[in-house]
């Protein structure tokens, strides 16, 4: 793989070496690379014969399906920018971000027209609409069709709302645009290093240099038709590159499912369709908790790779013996990423493994400790803030030089790092030991109390699921910790309160000590998997003090 070059053409230079491989399958339905290719081709041609030229952002909200990759590869030919969204964006929210990025064209689902066409009233805006149905057979399709007929009625189909199968007609498009491979090609949405909305512009550049690493983070020395679980969408950046691309450049086959699904997950392990998944740990937990998962079938999977939020060792531990008793070779390897790089640039494998770090460096990635207050270096053991550089590297934030100027540092030799407003360390041996996010470290009495630390202890009880430690205020102590809990039944036995107080105490420290403890029988998640912190926290400060 050429880093050097268009994400387009690192398609096309595998579908022409691989053409009757399988590039992606959905639902059954396989997608051979000379089809994808030619689907592609088609879908630039529909877009220029709507006059969508080099530099138009393009504005994608689709879950993983065909139009969403048609769409993704058509755009990068042609040099369009592609500003990567969540299919279920609220349609106030979508506007903000379509005035933001200066885009005009919205792609999104035909199920959705109800929530966005409105914004036509008040916007210069093309909306073009697609089934996730596209490119199965008639009769998926006639059945999307019944089961959504309520949503898809009364389409209003005119000049400025148009059908996908507009866009995928006979024209087609096999020249490529010439641009800059360094220039922004994607336009994902992230929390920021400081924890404030951002628009973070990515390159061919970054994304392919991250792809072709996909060999050595998997420790295959050959992908050619082995299947990678695409679950993680592609607005996300670890979904984007090492969910859908990375694999794509190397002959490998992208399992694309819209939504998680763990009785298709698992159906598709038992066939061996399924080699390697990514995912956050939610997704991991789902599989664990279902009583078809364990099986001879897991020898298949060869890789497993959790990220993204908190990752419990009782999961990893879980996960890790049902793998070794069915002789599995995966286990479930944690890393560490962010979308001001593409995603992830510390992995841990299993042939350097090294037990509570998100592992080494990836090949060309440097990563610094600096001291937060003066931003010099620190020598190994000494915690700082995680500072990263490499060709993974982000161009910018959209249209905020302060902020982008505040979040990139530069050493003595020039090499510009990405500040992460993270909190770690490396070992002696160069693993990264990852901490906190900065932005949730919580001072109690003046002392810096790690939240993190705190979910890692508790989520190790037996029968806890999750943790959450919060930081409240306190009228003697500035703040203290609120710990949220969630067992894995309601009927689990909980840990005594004084044993978990204890343990925080005697491992961490007297500050880390929560002030009080609540139990909750579910956990608010983002729309990625996550712990949705801020929303227990809307919910602590808006509970009646007692």
């Amino acid at each position: 793989m050429e880093p050097r070059q268009s994400l387009y053409k690192t398609l096309a230079d595998t579908a022409r070496r691989y053409p009757d491989f399988t590039a992606l399958q959905l639902m059954g339905k396989d997608l051979l690379y000379r089809d994808f290719l030619d689907a592609v081709h088609r879908t630039a041609g529909g877009m220029r014969s709507l006059g969508i030229r080099s530099g138009d952002v393009l504005t994608i909200c689709m879950p993983n399906v065909f139009p969403c990759l048609f769409l993704f590869y058509a755009a990068n030919q042609i040099g369009a920018i592609c500003h990567m969204v969540h299919p279920l964006t609220p349609a106030n929210q979508m506007e903000r971000f379509l005035k933001e990025t200066d885009s005009r064209w919205l792609f999104a689902l035909d199920s959705f027209h109800q929530t966005y066409t409105p914004l036509l009233e008040r916007m210069d805006l093309r909306i073009v609409l697609s089934s996730p149905a596209e490119g199965l057979s008639p009769i998926q399709r006639l059945g999307y069709r019944f089961l959504q007929r309520k949503r898809l009625k009364d389409i209003p189909w005119e000049d400025r709302v148009l059908p996908f199968s507009r866009l995928l007609g006979k024209d087609r498009w096999e020249e490529e645009t010439a641009h800059d491979p360094r220039s922004t090609s994607i336009l994902l949405h992230s929390g920021g290093t400081s924890g404030s909305p951002k628009t973070i512009e990515l390159s061919d550049f970054a994304v392919n240099s991250l792809a072709m690493k996909a060999e050595f983070i998997l420790e295959e020395e050959n992908l050619t038709g082995k299947g990678m679980l695409a679950v993680l969408p592609m607005f996300h950046g670890f979904g984007l590159c090492m969910g859908v691309h990375g694999f794509l450049g190397f002959g490998g086959t992208d399992i694309l499912m819209p939504k998680f699904n763990v009785v298709e997950t698992i159906r598709l392990l038992k066939k061996g369709k399924i080699n390697y998944i990514i995912g956050v740990p939610t997704l991991f937990e789902a599989l664990l908790a279902h009583p078809d998962f364990p099986g001879p079938h897991l020898k298949n999977l060869r890789r497993a790779y959790v990220g993204g939020d908190f990752v419990s060792p009782t999961l990893k531990r879980s996960f890790d013996e049902v793998m070794q008793f069915h002789a599995s070779p995966a286990r479930l390897l944690e890393g560490y990423g962010l979308t001001e790089v593409v995603t992830v640039c510390a992995v841990n494998r299993l042939g350097d493994y090294r037990p509570d770090t998100v592992g080494r460096p990836l090949p060309g990635i440097q990563v610094r400790i600096l001291d937060l207050s003066t931003r010099q270096p620190l020598p190994p053991g000494v915690p700082g803030e995680i500072a990263v550089a490499g060709d993974t590297r982000m161009n910018a934030y959209y249209k905020d030089p302060e902020a982008t100027d505040k979040t990139f540092w530069k050493d003595t030799e020039g090499t510009v790092f990405v500040l992460t407003g993270d909190f770690g360390h490396l070992n002696e041996d160069g693993h990264l030991v990852f901490r906190q996010r900065m932005k949730r470290i919580v001072k109690v009495s003046g002392m810096p109390v790690m939240p993190s630390e705190i979910e890692t202890l508790v989520t190790a009880f037996d029968g806890v699921a999750e943790a959450a430690a919060l930081g409240v205020l306190d009228p003697e102590r500035g703040s203290m910790i609120h710990l949220v809990i969630r067992m894995k039944t309601p009927e689990t036995r909980r840990p005594e309160e004084k044993a978990i107080m204890q343990k925080i105490k005697e491992e961490l420290s007297v500050y880390a000590v929560p002030k009080t403890i609540e139990y909750v029988d579910t956990m608010p998640h983002t729309l990625i998997g996550k712990i949705d912190i801020p929303a227990l926290e809307a919910r602590l400060s808006a509970a009646p003090k007692a």
